[in-house]
């Protein structure tokens, strides 16, 4: 989403959705290349780095969550010995972030064991704290295996890319997801009832995603770019039962956003992600997403609070 907030705001606080408001000759999207490049913290010294924004964050004014968790992974990653891959991160996000202003990220080291290594990250703006996110990684371990079977599902092929169909159906759809995003999205049934039809609650949203360029060929890279994607759509199942879109009808923000890593990511790979909404009341709901590999594999599971006004 981009906006991020722990609270419940007043109506006027949620973010200006308003496609009017938006410089549409500027991106609304983050390219792969970009968000590489989005990656590479400064060193600040002492456990500290600095980290920038994307220029759709510039454009529309807010700053999307998902990209401050991914730069606060990338942060913890680098005060973890090689060999531990991450294996969980729960964020929350609570104040709205400047696209003016750098970040700085904080790492706490709280524990190295012989198996786990558990880090504290703090997002910092004008002395405030926007986000908060405990991490852990592992190093590679046997034991029981098992997972749920991989849901059926269309070829990807068979589906046309999002920003394509969006770019035809013209801005009183949606801006946003007209151009290539950091990864390229291709939504089964995705057309012009999609967004307008009611569902019912619990029916999952599919959406194939793999990268839109070439990704480094770099674990951590590719771990972060999973966090990035994880928040790019997860919140639709939530109003897909009430007929409304998260465009323009609805004001989104994320308030916190859990994520576990199963396995080794390709960001480069075709992935399923298989998203519900199993609960929305009191101006919140919570919505989950299993993420699976071209032969079945499930690579993570994400789930996220999120704060939804129509």
């Amino acid at each position: 989403m981009p906006h991020t907030s722990s609270e419940l705001p007043a109506a006027g606080d949620l973010p200006d959705q308003t496609i009017g408001a938006m410089d549409h000759d500027r991106p609304w999207t983050t390219p792969m290349a970009e968000l590489v490049d989005l990656l590479r913290l400064d060193e600040l010294g002492s456990d500290a780095f600095g980290a920038r924004h994307s220029e759709a964050s510039r454009n529309t004014g807010h700053v999307f969550g998902g990209l401050v968790a991914a730069q606060a992974l990338v942060a913890a990653a680098r005060t973890v010995d090689i060999g531990r891959a991450p294996h969980s991160l729960h964020a929350y996000f609570l104040r709205p972030g400047d696209p003016a202003a750098p970040l700085r990220i904080e790492v706490a080291r709280n524990r190295d064991g012989r198996s786990f290594s558990h880090r504290t990250v703090t997002v910092l703006q004008h002395g405030r704290t926007i986000m908060e996110m405990a991490c852990s990684f592992a190093a590679p371990r046997d034991g029981l295996q098992h997972q749920l079977a991989a849901p059926a599902a269309p070829a990807p092929e068979t589906a046309r890319p999002d920003h394509e169909w969006l770019g035809e159906a013209g801005e009183e759809m949606s801006p946003y997801g007209t151009t290539l995003d950091a990864f390229e999205l291709r939504t089964v049934g995705l057309g012009r009832d999609w967004f307008t039809e009611r569902v019912a609650p619990g029916t999952a949203t599919q959406v194939w995603m793999r990268a839109g360029a070439e990704v480094p060929d770099d674990p951590i890279l590719h771990a972060a770019a999973l966090t990035f994607a994880s928040d790019m759509r997860i919140l639709h199942p939530a109003v897909r039962p009430h007929g409304l879109g998260l465009y323009g009808e609805v004001g989104a923000a994320t308030i916190d956003h859990a994520l576990w890593f199963h396995g080794p990511f390709d960001a480069e790979a075709w992935s399923l992600w298989q998203m519900t909404s199993p609960w929305a009341d009191h101006g919140r709901t919570l919505c989950r997403a299993e993420v699976y590999s071209l032969d079945g594999r499930l690579l993570a599971s994400v789930a996220q609070e999120g704060l939804v006004r129509a």
